[in-house]
């Protein structure tokens, strides 16, 4: 069957913050399937469109009196490993100070305003999936800490525990059967790599996770106590209740309890609804354990539970979609592989995002996007050089296009 072609022109801001995806860490090479980044960068922009946080800039430096840390579990390794700011240990403060000598010297680290960092890799886990959380802050001084504006805490929070918003790290289990396909959400046999990839990332910003002691102050218990959380499950499910239970806070298995609670699919920025139970469906929290593992016939997606607990955190989510502005001047026809071929004059500065969809609902960005210039920017569908998570059009009944001037 020939591909139905839509599209849809339009000029609106792509993000909040933008989660930037960081391979350094993958040594075992599971990001050398273009297919694998593609998934996991679409599960980064999901999130991306939700949170609408403001992060200060980061620009950590070789320093006299503290160059920085940060540190991570390495995704290939499963060991703690710190990186620092510092040129080497000749100029580390902190090997000066008594410390050890740090695994990795950047001679600087920064990261733009609102960027989140996602470093990500795989290694085989006994028994997950996968394994996430945020960055953490390796023994600095505690000014680090008590600085609002600090790289670890970037206008967002300060105290000696509180979560770092760097950013967060994730390691894949590469013993899993890995189901690297948009188009096609629940293959027999293979887990979803994308509702795996939305979890692991919710845990980098804090949900559920042990490492933020914002997650354990709302807890009673074995009850969450958001308020946020607790309104999104009333409203979804119609019932009261007290507080949300989690798995075990003795064992630190701060997951949802597992086959208790359903809610909606978070309808703000842009759900991938292709695979999933859809937009009147109840689907089980994204942040249970069961997706932790990879159990469940259908594909994941963010809830409204999840986006409330998020904001209990004090991250700042969208309310609502972005406006759709004017048009933007793009011819197109039909490429030779069925598909769409398009040319736009650019704008010098402006950024160019073509998404797909095969349901006209569930769009996702092609990678990587086009940057103008002032003269005719072209794509066309199946191009080599652009990973497109949905795959050519000939291979799809059907599908859809937009682009998105950020």
């Amino acid at each position: 069957m020939n591909p139905v072609l839509v599209i849809a022109i339009l000029c609106m801001p792509l993000q909040g913050i933008i989660i930037k995806v960081d391979y350094r860490f993958d040594r075992e090479g599971f990001f050398d399937n273009p297919s694998a980044r593609a998934v996991v960068e679409a599960a980064a922009a999901r999130w991306s469109r939700v949170v609408d946080q403001t992060l200060l800039p980061v620009n950590m430096q070789d320093e006299a009196l503290g160059s920085g840390r940060f540190q991570v579990i390495h995704p290939a390794t499963g060991e703690t490993y710190i990186l620092s700011a510092a040129k080497s240990s000749a100029s580390d403060f902190y090997v000066q100070a008594g410390q050890p000598a740090a695994d990795e010297y950047l001679g600087g680290f920064t990261l733009d305003q609102d960027v989140w960092i996602l470093f990500v890799g795989a290694r085989v886990l006994d028994n997950d999936a996968a394994r996430g959380g945020p960055i953490g802050g390796a023994g600095n001084v505690g000014s680090v800490y008590s600085d609002a504006d600090s790289f670890l805490n970037r206008g967002f929070n300060l105290g000696q525990n509180s979560l770092t918003v760097m950013g967060g790290v994730i390691s894949f289990n590469l013993d899993q059967n890995w189901n690297l396909n948009l188009a096609d959400p629940t293959p027999a046999g293979k887990v979803d790599l994308y509702g795996i990839a939305l979890h692991e990332i919710g845990h980098g910003l804090g949900l559920n996770s042990r490492a933020a002691a914002e997650w354990k102050d709302l807890l009673d218990g074995a009850r969450f106590t958001g308020r946020n959380a607790i309104a999104a499950y009333e409203k979804d499910s119609g019932t009261d209740s007290q507080g949300l239970l989690i798995e075990n806070a003795s064992d630190r298995n701060y997951h949802w309890k597992s086959d208790l609670y359903t809610s909606r699919i978070f309808p703000l920025g842009v759900p991938l609804y292709y695979g999933t139970v859809g937009r009147d469906g109840f689907q089980s929290l994204l942040m249970e354990p069961a997706y932790a593992s990879g159990a469940g016939p259908l594909r994941s997606e963010i809830t409204n539970v999840d986006v409330g607990a998020l904001r209990d955190l004090g991250w700042s989510t969208i309310s609502q979609n972005p406006p759709v502005n004017a048009e933007l001047p793009i011819s197109f026809r039909k490429s030779p592989g069925g598909g769409l071929s398009l040319q736009l004059i650019s704008e010098i500065g402006a950024t160019y995002t073509v998404q797909t969809s095969p349901d006209g609902l569930s769009w996702v960005n092609v990678i990587p996007s086009l940057r103008g210039d002032g003269e005719a920017l072209s794509w066309s569908d199946g191009q080599e050089g652009f990973l497109d998570p949905y795959g050519p059009a000939s291979a799809l009944a059907g599908k859809y296009y937009r682009v998105i001037k950020n």
